[in-house]
């Protein structure tokens, strides 16, 4: 018998279609053949049904407003350099991208560590005051409960031991093991009673006056004690720092309504370590940890604990690490390119992409540079090249060879000793410091416009 084409056509389209079962994509050999794989033919599917593309969202552009260095400062050298190395810095541009137009899930974070010339927290406390207005006052960050020197503090915020916590620094009072965290200070309790405090900041303050959330960071370990959080007075919960496994970072969150809030904390019983605390708020917006810690020089730094280090490192999630460190490297220069080396090959297996931000310390002398802080600010500059991170010299932000006397002379130095800076001073710092941030930022949407849309 003669067929006709579209009969044999069928026959063997049927054929093809009763193949065996083992040839098909989700059966077993035992069961029959899918409804699936009988009516899903996809190259007819695609030739049949034309699917118009999704629209494009528009993605306007982000203009950044880069603010003239601040004319408030008796001091008035050439407007601030360049980061060198920018493209490091695209991790945490491309998140502040994100954050100026509203689609951040989360907080864009910094970490700045320092020696004593942060521990007033007059750079960093500048920079909140001027980034968080414009990108979103996240929460001021971490803080250390103590005071461990009379220079110590943190502005727009709070903080104090009330009784009974003992108060260690991993430079000047060391507390015989290095578990500090990132931070480098802590206070330990050895029995009840003892209380810490930390608060929202008062009402003249221009940023820190409301929380919606508080972690409190703690060392974990074996035959530990406890501590009670109140927050505004009411007992909020109790936490158990012991972990029989070893040691570990800890940390216990505290919720509450937006607004002006009291956290204390008060030891229950045993041997309690706690970190620091950590004051946020819910919106997205930028927040900036401040981690001074007086005589601090790199070896130190990276005898601190990797493994609890990079528990925090992880907790927090920074998008950018800034080193203002350098000043007290003078007497162990040689040391210091292999030890800043594991500290950041520590932080970026820790966070994968950080930004690093390398500073060359600040100019040194009462009446001209030292000719050792000179021998720190090239060797800063030779290890971001090795390391591959971004560089920016403070020194030059200052006016460069013998500017630190010219502070001397406007009462930019603190105590007029050419090393530290006054609350003028560390300031100016900021606010230069912000404004060579915001001019990278601006050059980085110029060759990214659609950075941050979604």
């Amino acid at each position: 018998m003669k067929y006709e084409p579209l009969a044999l056509a069928v026959a063997a389209l049927l054929a093809s279609a009763c193949g065996s079962t083992h040839d098909r994509v989700g059966t077993s050999p035992t069961t029959s053949t899918p409804i699936a794989s009988a009516t899903v033919v996809e190259p007819l599917a695609s030739a049949s049904v034309a699917v118009a593309p999704a629209p494009r969202r528009e993605c306007p552009l982000l203009p950044v407003d880069v603010p003239a260095p601040s004319d408030e400062f008796p001091v008035k050298p050439p407007p601030p350099p360049a980061f060198e190395f920018p493209e490091q810095m695209e991790h945490f541009y491309a998140a502040l991208a994100k954050l100026a137009r509203k689609n951040a899930k989360d907080h864009v974070r910094v970490a700045v560590f320092g020696d004593s010339n942060l521990c007033m927290d007059f750079q960093t406390g500048y920079l909140r005051r001027k980034l968080q207005p414009r990108f979103g006052e996240g929460g001021h960050g971490f803080v250390t409960f103590q005071a461990p020197w009379s220079h110590y503090r943190h502005m727009d915020v709070q903080h104090k031991v009330v009784m009974g916590w003992s108060k260690f620094a991993n430079t000047t009072d060391p507390v015989g093991d290095p578990y500090y965290g990132i931070g480098g200070l802590v206070t330990e309790a050895f029995g009840p009673l003892a209380k810490q405090t930390v608060s929202t900041a008062g009402d003249k303050s221009p940023v820190g006056k409301a929380i919606t959330r508080v972690d409190i960071a703690y060392l974990a370990r074996p035959d530990a004690g406890s501590f009670k959080v109140l927050v505004d007075g009411v007992e909020a919960g109790v936490v158990d720092t012991a972990r029989p496994e070893g040691v570990a970072y800890g940390k216990r969150r505290f919720e509450m309504p937006d607004g002006p809030h009291k956290i204390d904390v008060v030891s229950v019983k045993g041997r309690v370590r706690v970190l620091g605390a950590v004051l946020e708020r819910t919106e997205p917006g930028i927040v900036i940890d401040s981690f001074g810690v007086g005589s601090l020089n790199t070896l130190t730094q990276a005898k601190e604990d990797p493994q609890i280090s990079t528990e925090m490192l992880r907790d927090r999630n920074y998008d950018l690490l800034v080193y203002m460190t350098g000043a007290g490297d003078i007497a162990t220069m040689k040391d210091v390119p292999e030890a800043l080396h594991r500290l950041i090959a520590m932080q970026r297996e820790a966070l994968p992409g950080v930004s690093i931000l390398i500073v060359r310390p600040a100019d040194r002398g009462k009446q001209h540079t030292e000719k050792d802080a000179a021998k720190v600010g090239v060797q800063r500059r030779e290890i971001a090249v090795a390391e591959g991170t971004a560089y920016w010299s403070l020194f030059d932000a200052m006016g460069g060879e013998n500017s630190m006397s010219t502070f001397v002379q406007n009462n930019m130095s603190a105590f007029g000793d050419g090393i530290h800076f006054s609350d003028l001073g560390g300031h100016f710092v900021g606010d230069r410091l912000q404004v060579s941030l915001l001019q990278g930022f601006s050059d980085y949407m110029t060759k990214h416009p659609e950075a941050g849309c979604e």
